[in-house]
């Protein structure tokens, strides 16, 4: 069974939720592009099972060994495969993770590949012609530029390409997808409660560098702990010692200075999010975040956020 893949709510993932269906069946090879950690295997799982095919989805390993492509045994698969088996027995979906890795000589040995299933495809035996679907986590098209990458394996293997966006940039689907990933670690025992509002705020302006993994261990931590608390201060600690800046940037700065800066970023961010969850009443909000109401407009004007409204009779 696939691994569950859930699209949320970002645009571009309603997009690709609309035409999964259409890709699927379409049989045609597909390039997933994304950082570490986006779902990309996931979805390639999705794809294969919504493909309509019996058959198995083979797993194969990139690796810039020099001596062949190797593969690791996938959940559907009864045995490891080396990729001479790709040339005439292998059927259902065959998954390259990390192809930018692949040597030259690889880059050749896939290619004649390729071409064979297309010489199989064309004499009429095409229900035994596996599609390939691959995954990169680096750009391609400047290994094309720089004459490592064989510009007809791009072309064959990227007919039709879907870009999964890192965490930071569909935020909105955090919530959703911690929930989710709680339901699934807890596994039919008992579940913590609801997170509060203050973990969701951090977890919203926290940028997840390790994307879906990283979240999940953080949801597979809360199913055992059930400690906002500690979470929360765990990804305060981790937001300060990653700074968002640019590297040149955060050379010219001390470490004093970089960590100051994130933490009054993230701060920011924070009380920003509760602000408008709770439509700007300031009362609720610090409420909300457990501070005293003089304390949130202390912290408001630090981080240049609006403190001239009027107080109204809600707040008073």
């Amino acid at each position: 069974m696939a691994t569950p893949f859930v699209f949320g709510s970002h645009d571009r993932m309603k997009d690709l939720e609309r035409r999964i269906g259409f890709i699927a069946r379409s049989g045609l090879p597909v390039l997933i592009e994304g950082a570490s950690g986006t779902g990309k295997e996931a979805l390639a799982e999705l794809l294969h099972f919504n493909s309509g095919t019996a058959a198995a989805f083979t797993r194969i390993i990139c690796r810039k060994s020099g001596s062949g492509v190797y593969p690791e045994l996938a959940s559907t698969t009864s045995r490891p495969r080396d990729l001479s088996a790709l040339d005439s027995s292998m059927q259902g979906t065959v998954f390259l993770k990390n192809v930018y890795l692949l040597s030259p000589a690889e880059q050749d040995q896939i290619l004649t590949i390729l071409d064979e299933m297309g010489a199989r495809h064309n004499g009429n035996n095409q229900g035994a012609t596996p599609r390939i679907i691959s995954s990169t986590t680096e750009p391609l098209e400047p290994l094309i530029s720089r004459r490592e990458l064989n510009p007809a394996l791009y072309h064959r293997l990227s007919v039709y390409r879907i870009y999964l966006p890192p965490l930071r940039e569909r935020r909105e689907d955090i919530p959703e997808l911690f929930a989710h990933m709680v339901r699934r670690a807890v596994n039919g025992g008992s579940a913590p409660q609801r997170p509060p509002s203050a973990l969701l705020d951090v977890m919203m302006a926290y940028d997840w560098p390790g994307n879906l993994h990283e979240l999940q261990n953080v949801a597979r931590t809360y199913v055992v702990t059930a400690d906002a608390d500690e979470i929360i201060a765990e990804l305060s600690e981790r937001s300060r010692q990653t700074p968002r800046t640019s590297q040149g940037q955060q050379d010219q700065r001390s470490l004093k200075e970089q960590v100051k800066r994130a933490s009054q970023k993230l701060e920011s961010e924070i009380i920003l999010r509760t602000l408008e969850r709770h439509h700007w009443n300031r009362r609720r909000a610090a409420q909300s975040l457990q501070i005293s109401y003089r304390a949130l407009l202390y912290k408001m004007k630090n981080c240049d956020l609006r403190t001239e409204l009027q107080t109204t009779p809600e707040e008073k």
